[in-house]
């Protein structure tokens, strides 16, 4: 049975989640599929919002973090709120002796991120990082050819988000996300998505970033073109390019059927089985070869002296990679060890972030 009518039984994993937005539907799109797991607790500021998602789940709904913390009886909270609010519902999660699962980008400043981890230590409370394109299956089976050599020396890796509706269309993630004047911008920029690349081209090709330089939106102020440029130990580069002002140039010919659900750089939510003119991709380009890797369409190719062709990914497509995610947490908190992505990670991902605004 769903998270949504399970009952709650003793062996059951107890949650709390923390913020019902977009981002929340899609986690539990996710956890349908997961045996004894159960949300227990929901929260949302809107309070008709929060009533009528725990409704539908059987839950007990809040309309205050802080109040779902202090009730009890969650063996993990899950704060997928705006990165605006994370370090003040992670700190009451920490004061409430509750482990806690933080969603990107882990904090606004570095100094709310230092302050987040050390709350988490003092308490004694694990505290879980989402670094979930580190669970879509085809980033996953792209990390293993690049380490097995299957393109030789990784020479360039790269990501381009450029499309939209227009100047006229363009929307930023609001104050509450992203305090204006700040780092900030649209859903699909380089602060709210580009921070998983950020985090993951090094992961993907095995080299940490020496230097990294570019420009990044501001909050509130008119948009512009986002890049950055990374160097990394293997003399590899990176590359980084968004633009939701504009239009896509890409052709019908070029897309593919999607083997997964994701977001469209408008914000939208692309569904699995249709077709997607423009699917969002990651290419890594190597001395013997390249792939092209279409993480929510769930597809990989791999290009050499052989030709092109599709390679098999096996694992739960997306929005599934929420679940594997959500259990590698629960195992470590059940067995107790350290065997998850920890909050470091993200403060790494913010570091590298900040810099390029600095």
């Amino acid at each position: 049975m769903s998270p949504r009518t399970r009952s709650t039984s003793k062996d059951d994993f107890s949650i709390g989640l923390i913020g019902l937005g977009g981002v929340a539907a899609a986690h539990l799109d996710a956890y349908e599929g997961l045996e004894h797991v159960s949300i227990r607790s929901v929260c949302d500021i809107d309070e008709a919002r929060a009533a009528t998602v725990g409704k539908r789940l059987g839950a007990k709904s809040f309309a205050d973090a802080r109040a779902l913390l202090e009730a009890g009886g969650v063996d993990l909270a899950l704060v997928l709120t705006p990165a605006a609010t994370h370090r003040s519902i992670v700190e009451s999660a920490a004061s409430a002796g509750v482990h806690v699962f933080c969603e990107k980008p882990l904090a606004i400043s570095i100094e709310d991120g230092e302050a987040m981890i050390s709350a988490c230590r003092n308490a004694s409370v694990k505290f879980f990082y989402g670094a979930s394109y580190r669970f879509l299956p085809a980033v996953i089976t792209a990390r293993e050819l690049i380490s097995e050599g299957e393109i030789g020396d990784v020479l360039l890796i790269k990501e381009e988000l450029i499309g939209g509706a227009g100047l006229d269309q363009y929307s930023q993630l609001s104050n509450a996300h992203y305090p204006h004047g700040g780092p900030g911008g649209a859903g699909m920029g380089l602060v709210d998505h580009g921070i998983h690349l950020i985090d993951i081209f090094p992961w993907l090709i095995g080299s940490q970033i020496t230097r990294i330089w570019g420009r990044g939106q501001i909050s509130g102020a008119p948009p512009t073109t986002e890049f950055v440029a990374m160097t990394f130990e293997n003399g590899a580069h990176g590359h980084l390019l968004y633009n939701a002002a504009t239009y896509s140039d890409a052709l019908p010919a070029g897309g593919l059927f999607s083997g997964g659900k994701g977001w469209a750089i408008d914000g939208s939510i692309s569904e699995r089985g249709v077709w997607d003119d423009d699917p969002g991709s990651i290419s890594v380009f190597g001395s013997k070869g390249a792939i092209r890797v279409y993480h929510y369409a769930n597809k990989l190719f791999l290009r050499n002296e052989l030709g092109i062709r599709e390679l098999s990914v096996s694992g739960r497509p997306p929005f599934g990679h929420f679940a594997t995610q959500l259990e590698q947490c629960i195992r470590s908190i059940r067995l107790d060890d350290d065997n998850y992505i920890h909050a470091s990670v993200g403060l790494s991902a913010l570091k590298q972030l900040m810099k390029i605004y600095a």
